[in-house]
């Protein structure tokens, strides 16, 4: 009676190897979805700093070219925000510095 619960051997190796394949299989899907979402978060992270750098560069044109031009008139006029961006009541990026003369 004990040899009838035995599972062949044939069948077990057939289990086996479809164990390890679907078990490589979901690896990559992991891996290959590990990846996407790193992507978007580089290109995420690539676009934010290619919009600071022509906000900056939006800002120095209009205080270099319009004659008394103020950062603050500069900012509204260009669209650049210098106060920190605001989300929930925290501050989420740089604090912006201001400059005190004596």
């Amino acid at each position: 009676m004990s040899h009838a619960l035995a599972i062949e051997p044939g069948l077990q190796e057939e289990r086996s190897r479809m164990f390890w394949i679907l078990l490589g299989a979901l690896a990559m899907g992991q891996l290959f979805a590990f990846w996407l979402l790193c992507s978007h978060q580089v290109r995420k992270a690539e676009a934010r700093q290619n919009e600071v750098v022509v906000q900056q560069m939006a800002l120095s044109d209009c205080l270099q070219y319009i004659p008394g031009s103020t950062i603050a008139s500069c900012s509204t006029r260009t669209g650049v925000n210098t106060q920190a961006p605001v989300s929930n009541g925290t501050v989420t990026g740089a604090v912006p510095v201001s400059f005190s003369y004596r």
